[in-house]
């Protein structure tokens, strides 16, 4: 006997209806009558009264929709075990907005064909979000961009790449080969916004060399600063990712060797899983040197 088949009884025995319970099942009334059919030749006895006013259960229909609401219960119970043995053996990862074009997802893809046996599941993230969701457990390894000075957070550097500053054709600084904070006093920029440690990290600096940057536009998308710097909207700051091109916009470094790093990142505690600690294992075997 199908365990969903106790499921079609119930409906209908609840329903006093084979058409309604069909409805409610999502499946046709010829289907669902074949199965009650069955479950009755099955035990040898009668479940239902049809008449045209609908289904009415025989004293065996009672007694069996009694045992069967105690059968459905125990499996549900049973089911619900099951998976929790399941999720032992799941991890969850998240990825902070812009990471995904830093970090080499082949490793991550070489990881999971590695362990089949566990259940991988990511996701994309802002930074503080992220953050939250770690220390929340509900993400169990996160690559967070910066140093999140959180107390409960454990976090090791993983992915390193240059920031440089996007200067478009036409521009005084487009034939610099380096550029000074200080040749952006004047500056429109277009940055990151504040949920990227990148944007705090540049504000600070600007201050340090005696000035406030003229931010005009923020966002959370490395291709939208580019368009509009393409735009001439402004002087962009950006992580210089790998394999990026650009057209009529050159990345020029900034004096003073700032970078863009991500960190992987958990919850501190004594006892990691087994599958977070295959995971920190192959990620300090992949990125030995954090610098992309």
């Amino acid at each position: 006997m199908d365990t969903m088949h106790l499921e079609y009884f119930r409906s209908v025995y609840e329903e006093k209806s084979i058409h309604a319970a069909a409805k409610k099942l999502f499946i046709s009334p010829q289907g669902l009558g074949k199965i009650i059919q069955n479950l009755e030749a099955e035990f040898g006895t009668t479940f239902f009264n049809r008449t045209k006013n609908g289904v009415f259960a025989t004293k065996s229909g009672d007694l069996f929709y009694e045992q069967c609401v105690k059968i459905c219960k125990d499996l549900q119970l049973l089911q619900s075990r099951m998976e929790r043995i399941e999720e032992d053996r799941l991890l969850r990862i998240g990825f902070a907005t812009g990471t995904l074009q830093l970090f080499p997802l082949n490793i991550l893809y070489q990881f999971i064909e590695m362990h089949r046996e566990i259940q991988i599941h990511w996701c994309e993230y802002s930074n503080q979000i992220l953050i939250q969701k770690i220390l929340s457990s509900e993400i169990d390894y996160g690559f967070v961009v910066g140093n999140a000075h959180a107390g409960n957070l454990a976090q090791k550097l993983r992915c390193v790449c240059p920031v440089v500053l996007l200067v478009y054709e036409g521009h005084p600084l487009y034939n610099e080969k380096v550029i000074s904070l200080d040749m952006l006093r004047n500056e429109n920029l277009i940055l990151m916004n504040e949920s990227f440690q990148i944007y705090h990290d540049f504000i600070v600096a600007c201050r340090i060399h005696g000035f406030a940057p003229k931010v005009i536009a923020k966002t959370m998308d490395g291709g939208t600063l580019y368009r509009l710097c393409t735009e001439k909207s402004g002087l962009a700051v950006t992580p210089l990712f790998p394999m990026q091109n650009y057209l009529h916009v050159k990345a020029i470094s900034l004096a003073g060797d700032y970078t863009w790093e991500i960190y992987g990142s958990r919850k501190k505690d004594l006892n990691i899983s087994s599958e977070l600690a295959l995971l920190e294992t192959y990620l300090d075997e992949q990125l030995p040197d954090c610098v992309l």
